[in-house]
């Protein structure tokens, strides 16, 4: 189902105060839409703030923690009466903590649960009657992970997991209702986000996203993309689509994969303390902005989610080449063609 122009929306966009989210928000404002940006760094979401009114549109920051309801609430609240209604609401923001299953403290779990999945809930509850009102969509940033588990990421992959599974019963229950409103999922491979330099680990070493790693903006086009043309579940990044494949192919593969580099492939060589401060409970002074320290080793574009997206035209060069060859093969152009060939 096709939604409004993104210039005629009002966007929400939690975890807005750096990384994908911020990268979100900008491309949101820079192409009309109102955006209401929410995190807990409130200098952050104030910097987001005037990066979008700097592009000619209008913004409201509303900090929140999206593990508590009411503040979930407050956000949609303010929200519509700053502007009226909600046409897309974006969950985002999340937390993780790099450890094997067996080191996690129940706090720790629990907080990762709490932050990525129920504040996910929290949102979809808070924003559902006024996304009916708007015919509007609930767009979770998901992520690859909620496919399949890694080391060093049981909780996140859980709390995506969990995310991906709610959202399949909300959507079926929304389509019996016969509300207009679009549930989608877009599912991010490897970002250069400031996360790295902020997530809680136990592994002694600098943490990093496992290889391809992809720029913010690429993934932030395809989350908008949904905001316009909602798709049930979109992997983006050609790393995404190969863990995918791979997991429904063979998941003992996967498994064979990962212990030979599911360790080395998610930190640097660089040693870093075990106590180091992080995001987990609390949010860090600053604004982080939307990249991380990865910027040599991270893409600028993803061609395959570019191809995804405009399937039609690949359909479109099959197509063609299917009648180019027809056209060598029987030494003559189908009058198909020869009509094109004339209107052109």
């Amino acid at each position: 189902m096709t939604k409004k122009p993104l210039s005629e929306q009002v966007v929400v966009v939690t975890g807005a105060s750096s990384g994908l989210g911020r990268a979100v928000a900008r491309l949101a404002g820079e192409r009309g839409a109102k955006v209401v940006v929410t995190a807990r760094n409130a200098e952050a979401l104030e910097n987001c703030v005037a990066e979008i009114e700097a592009a000619g549109s209008e913004a409201l920051a509303v900090p929140a923690d999206h593990t508590v309801l009411d503040e979930v609430a407050q956000v949609v609240e303010q929200a519509v009466d700053r502007f009226g209604r909600i046409d897309t609401y974006v969950a985002n923001a999340i937390v993780t903590v790099y450890a094997e299953t067996y080191r996690y403290e129940p706090d720790e779990l629990r907080r990762v649960i709490d932050v990525n999945f129920f504040g996910m809930v929290h949102g979809y509850w808070a924003a559902l009657p006024h996304l009916r009102e708007s015919k509007g969509t609930f767009l979770h940033v998901s992520s690859a992970l909620a496919y399949r588990g890694i080391p060093l990421q049981g909780a996140y992959c859980s709390s995506k997991a969990a995310g991906r599974a709610f959202l399949e019963s909300a959507r079926t229950e929304i389509e019996k209702e016969g509300w207009d409103v679009a549930v989608s999922l877009v599912l991010p491979g490897a970002i250069n986000t400031p996360q790295f330099d902020r997530d809680r680990q136990k592994i002694g070493y600098q943490p990093m996203p496992v290889p391809p790693i992809y720029q913010p903006e690429p993934f932030a086009e395809g989350v908008l993309h949904c905001c316009e043309h909602p798709v049930r579940e979109l992997p983006l990044g050609w790393g995404a689509q190969k863990l995918l494949w791979g997991q429904k192919l063979s998941p003992r593969a996967g498994d064979l994969m990962l212990l030979n580099m599911g360790w080395k492939s998610q930190h640097t060589s660089e040693p870093k303390p075990v106590d180091s401060p992080d995001n987990l409970f609390e949010t860090l002074p600053g604004d982080p902005g939307a990249h991380g320290r990865f910027d040599d080793n991270a893409r600028n574009s993803t061609l395959w989610t570019s191809l995804r997206l405009r399937r039609w035209l690949v359909g479109g060069a099959f197509a063609a080449a299917g009648l180019a060859a027809l056209t060598h093969r029987n030494g003559h152009e189908p009058s198909g063609i020869r009509r094109l060939m004339r209107v052109r």
